[in-house]
């Protein structure tokens, strides 16, 4: 690995950013739920769950595939290529997200948008945006522009929504679900094309456009790309099937009480981000100049800083619950419990660092999306038996039991066919930090 110092420095940077944004968002969810009705703030974090996990199937795996493809064109010097995986990406990901937006639409008027018609209803109007968010995201972290792929989309955007709401609230406007969710939406949609207009100069300048890409060219793209669809989408539903789940069998008064306790350990799920934000890349990198001897290193250096940043995190964060929860309101202390099952299952999850970035480098989407599939199954397993009889913290075994799998099994693949070591228990070295 060549760069480990700027991939150091844009890692600290990188989780600086979600720090910040942890922050952002944790008082985004304070205020909703100080200013909304208890059921009104969970039916928002039953709407932003299930577009949370929508989005990436939406963009249709490009936002992966971007990372096996994009540094290799870089690298190589292939501008026409580069610039044409952006244009041909940003165009299917628009067509198909608009696509399902107006299906989904017209399904709910036609129902009458009342009910949960009205949850399919302002999903459907979010997708698109949050679509391509995911896909731009992609791409500009596959360039290692870091801060481009993270600041928009997790600082700009809670402040966005934050600052709308506090100014609704402060002229009288009730704050219910419909309105909330159309300030969201329209927070998407700022960021997205503000970010499409940025990377679009960016990429002008990098790489101007010389030619068309080939239909070949166009196809290996697609085809490469679909199978990271389900690959991305399993992983998001697995990561979010806790809250989906107790949003059919719980009352929402449950379900943003089980958002709280999850947001309450953010900072843990960020230090993992921060990383993906650079292994992919670097891992990228370390495989297109075939050398198996520098993807090891980088692997393990990543997966140690992972770890150990992971594990204080969770320290932190249940050192901090009884503020952090009360802060929410009184009623949100229950949440306790939860967090200290999902704070374990993190733990276990960071074991294996960023197995996902590496099946993908590799091309080893059809064993990931086997390996997703048993972690989906697992979550929704233990979670229809806990959750009725442990409530949130059913849930959060369900979350954790799943993390578990799919750590366990994406490190096997990778193990046993690209002979790649994911679990790296010992401290990071100084070469790598």
């Amino acid at each position: 690995m060549s760069d480990n110092k700027s991939s150091g420095f844009d890692a600290a940077l990188a989780l600086l950013i979600r720090l910040a944004s942890a922050g952002l968002v944790f008082g985004l969810q304070v205020l909703l739920a100080r200013l909304m009705p208890a059921d009104g703030y969970g039916g928002f974090v039953t709407l932003w769950t299930w577009m949370l996990a929508l989005g990436s199937f939406a963009a249709l795996g490009f936002a992966e595939s971007s990372v096996r493809f994009l540094p290799r064109y870089q690298l190589r010097g292939r501008q026409t290529a580069l610039r044409g995986y952006w244009r041909f990406g940003l165009q299917v990901v628009i067509a198909a997200s608009v696509l399902l937006a107006v299906l989904a639409v017209s399904a709910a008027l036609f129902a009458g948008a009342t009910g949960p018609w009205l949850m399919v209803l302002l999903v459907a109007l979010g997708l698109p945006f949050l679509a391509i968010e995911y896909f731009l995201e992609g791409v500009a972290r596959s360039f290692g522009w870091f801060r481009l792929a993270a600041v928009p989309v997790y600082i700009v955007r809670p402040v966005l929504v934050g600052v709308t709401c506090l100014g609704l609230a402060g002229r009288g406007v009730a704050l219910d679900l419909p309105l909330v969710g159309a300030v969201m939406i329209g927070a998407m949609a700022v960021t997205a094309i503000g970010l499409a207009v940025t990377l679009g100069r960016r990429l002008g300048r990098l790489a101007p456009l010389l030619g068309r890409a080939s239909r070949g060219q166009r196809r290996l793209w697609l085809l490469a790309s679909l199978p990271l669809l389900l690959l991305s989408g399993l992983e998001d539903l697995t990561g979010y099937a806790d809250l989906l789940l107790l949003s059919v069998l719980a009352q929402p008064e449950d379900v943003g009480v089980y958002f709280a306790a999850a947001r309450c350990l953010a900072l843990a799920g960020f230090v993992a981000y921060a990383m993906t934000l650079v292994a992919g890349r670097r891992f990228a990198l370390d495989l297109a100049g075939r050398s198996r001897t520098d993807l090891q290193r980088s692997i393990t250096q990543s997966t140690r800083l992972t770890l150990w940043a992971t594990v204080g995190a969770v320290l932190v964060a249940m050192f901090a619950a009884p503020l952090l929860l009360g802060a929410f309101g009184p009623q949100f202390q229950t949440g306790q419990v939860a967090m200290w099952v999902l704070g374990c299952g993190m733990v276990v999850r960071a074991m294996a660092g960023q197995a996902g970035e590496v099946l993908i480098v590799t091309g080893r989407q059809r064993e990931g999306l086997v390996v997703g599939l048993i972690g989906l199954a697992a979550t929704l397993a233990v979670g229809v038996i806990a959750i009725p009889a442990l409530g949130i913290v059913g849930a959060a075994l369900a979350s954790a039991v799943g993390m578990a799998v799919r750590s366990v099994g994406m490190s096997l693949v990778l193990w046993q066919r690209e002979g790649l070591r994911m679990i790296a228990l010992g401290f990071p070295v100084r070469s790598g930090a």
